[in-house]
């Protein structure tokens, strides 16, 4: 006896053994098959107590060469089938040389009794492998067997567990999804499963042959091409096989975007003797299509989506005369319609189909919910056909993965909710954006300076300020306390009087927005936010009136007793230096000028540019999430629809005229 030394660290190998039951168990088949072998058996041995004690898999192929038992043993990612893509006309499984250890997925302890042919003898002999010592494999002595068939049986026992998923009854049918698409192209193939034939017309839902005739190619000669199309009844990659006239395959490559088929799993043989001469010569598989190939793919491809086009239509009037029978179908039998009412019910058709096929409730909800689903669909294409379009495209075009999510989340909350959630986020983003135009635009500032439009539209946005006095209100109490102190804020420009401003016109232009928020029984968070007009920067004057207002408001005997949280913010287009720098202190975050413990007091002083980009930035998340991008015309839109009577001369230039209007503070 001889042993074979894998060269690799014990966790590699261990993770090698990683696989479920059927998994584990395909890779004995698929080493079967490689092997040559016409036939494959799986036979599950069980003891006193029907429990599972041993698996075999049985093939009658070349057996286990002899000779090259150390490279195949002893050697990772130098498997001899890599550097063979196809063995007489099959395609090669395994290419690593890791599939053998994923048997001991199964069992502790594996036997490959094998028969092979050596200079015309047969010789048989065994080869030996424990999970626990995964880099070492015993080798038997050959003894030569005279008239014993060649092939390989690989015995697993000393198994981890009694695998109920490959005990069960649907076993041979999970196999045949495996190994459907495999032994449909190989009809002279066999897979037993304890005595039970796989058949892989079980995995089939639908297949469909079509002679296309002689075509032309590139040198004037013709050949003659077929296709075959298998739909399958469980989710498989969508493939084309090139193969020659008998449907042995050459390559294989992915159907592509080209070829639409909502609902379906499937895969097409392409069928030509030229592919076969083209292979012979090495012009098959090129890095540009062959001019031949291409002429004969785009014939093929145009068939196949004939075809599909023909399934959706069976497969739409199946379950469109269902709904009929069911009566929740929207609309009546009349026969007479014109264009625009036969389009429409079109429409509905192709929507309702799919809304039925990707909304996994959908099915399950009693008769009266899809009727009522049904009338608002038809209602929506009626009165608004394009909305449709982009709402049902944005949620079929959802991965599986994206919609069982969603329907996760319909669990918990509505989609209603959640399109307000999304809406807020999209109304704020396209709001910085509007904001930033209006305060820095040259123009736009002019005419915002006519009227305090600022303020009015500020007071239903101070989230921009602080997230929770985005829906807060203000009180009487307050009202009075700030015009009490007033007047230490220095001469205003927010009284009753109109003001003179530099360039002649009138405007109340130094305003104070102030919100209060009651975060727990008898306690109060009050904001209060002095805007000054664009021309005043913040500098040391203000900074000193803004503390002497706040202490003077947090002191008032109106407020003694109870729990209160001031947060003053001073804002303008710039600040001076000085203000800078107090902005700026070590321990404090910035924008921070002063902070009064006892009183519960802190002083902000912000630039607009750093308001705005704070806001943005407490929204990246969400943005980013929601793949939200506002540009002009939506900032337009929204300040419009929200705002439009406080700046009734809004103009903002569009995206393509960006030079004109800065996207941040200059």
């Amino acid at each position: 006896m001889t042993k074979v030394h894998v060269i690799a660290k014990r966790d590699f190998l261990e993770s090698l053994t990683s696989a479920r039951p059927l998994a584990a168990l395909a890779e004995l088949v698929w080493n079967g098959f490689d092997a040559q072998s016409d036939r494959v058996q799986i036979h599950l041995d069980l003891n006193e107590l029907e429990g599972l004690q041993s698996i075999r898999v049985r093939d009658y192929g070349t057996g286990i060469d002899l000779s090259q038992i150390e490279s195949l043993f002893g050697s990772l990612g130098e498997s001899w089938k890599k550097n063979k893509a196809r063995l007489q006309g099959r395609p090669m499984h395994g290419k690593s040389g890791k599939g053998r250890f994923k048997a001991f997925a199964l069992g502790q302890h594996i036997e490959w009794n094998t028969t092979c042919l050596q200079d015309g003898k047969a010789y048989s002999y065994k080869i030996t492998g424990n999970f626990h010592a995964l880099d070492d494999f015993d080798i038997s002595a050959p003894t030569e067997t005279e008239g014993a068939m060649t092939g390989t049986e690989v015995v697993v026992s000393n198994i981890q567990q009694n695998f109920r998923s490959l005990l069960s009854e649907s076993a041979p049918l999970d196999l045949a999804r495996v190994f459907a698409a495999y032994l449909t192209e190989y009809p002279g193939l066999s897979l037993e499963y304890n005595g039970i034939s796989i058949d892989p017309k079980t995995a089939q839902k639908h297949s469909a042959d079509y002679h296309l005739g002689d075509v032309g190619l590139s040198d004037d000669r013709k050949t003659t091409v077929a296709v075959s199309i298998i739909e399958w009844n469980m989710p498989t990659e969508r493939v084309l096989h090139w193969c020659d006239a008998k449907g042995i395959s050459l390559y294989e490559t992915e159907a592509g975007q080209q070829i639409r088929a909502p609902g379906f799993n499937f895969t097409a043989y392409i069928k030509s003797d030229h592919f076969l001469e083209l292979d012979k010569q090495n012009q098959l598989i090129l890095e540009e299509l062959h001019p031949d190939v291409d002429i004969i793919l785009k014939v093929a491809r145009a068939k196949i989506k004939e075809h599909f086009r023909r399934r959706l239509a069976e497969d739409q009037s199946k379950v469109v005369a269902r709904w009929k029978n069911e009566h929740i179908y929207p609309y009546g039998e009349e026969t007479n319609l014109n264009p625009v009412e036969e389009a429409e019910r079109q429409v509905f058709d192709i929507l309702a189909v799919n809304v039925q096929s990707y909304l996994p409730s959908f099915e399950d909800s009693d008769k009266q919910s899809k009727k009522f689903t049904f009338r608002l669909l038809a209602q929506a294409i009626h009165d608004n056909p394009s909305s449709v379009q982009q709402i049902i495209g944005e949620v079929l075009g959802l991965k599986k993965e994206a919609q069982d999510e969603l329907a996760e989340l319909l669990k918990k909350t509505t989609l209603s909710s959640i399109i307000g959630f999304s809406k807020i986020v999209a109304n704020r983003l396209d709001f910085l954006l509007g904001l930033e135009t209006l305060i820095f635009d040259k123009e736009n500032k002019k005419q915002l300076l006519e009227r305090d439009q600022l303020h009015k539209i500020l007071e239903n946005e101070t989230w921009i300020f602080s997230e929770e006095f985005g829906l807060a209100g203000s009180e009487e109490r307050l009202d009075e306390v700030l015009r009490k102190h007033l007047a230490k804020l220095g001469k205003r420009e927010d009284n009753p009087e109109a003001v003179m401003l530099a360039d002649e016109k009138t405007g109340r232009v130094d305003l104070m927005l102030h919100k209060v928020v009651q975060p727990r029984t008898g306690e109060y968070d009050y904001l209060i936010v002095e805007l000054k007009r664009p021309s005043k920067k913040v500098d040391s004057e203000v900074l000193s009136q803004i503390e002497g207002y706040a202490m003077a408001v947090a002191n008032d005997e109106r407020f003694h007793g109870v729990k209160t949280r001031w947060t003053f913010i001073a804002v303008s287009n710039d600040l001076d230096d000085f203000v800078k720098r107090k902005t700026n202190q070590r321990g404090w975050p910035i924008g921070k000028v002063y902070d009064d413990a006892v009183l519960n007091i802190t002083v902000w002083a912000k630039p607009w540019a750093d308001v705005i980009n704070d806001a943005r930035s407490r929204l990246r998340f969400f943005s980013e999430q929601l793949s939200y991008e506002a540009n002009r015309d939506s900032a337009k839109a929204y300040l419009k629809k929200a705002h439009e009577k406080f700046i009734p001369n809004l103009d903002l230039p569009k995206d393509n005229e960006s030079d004109k209007v800065p996207l941040s503070a200059p």
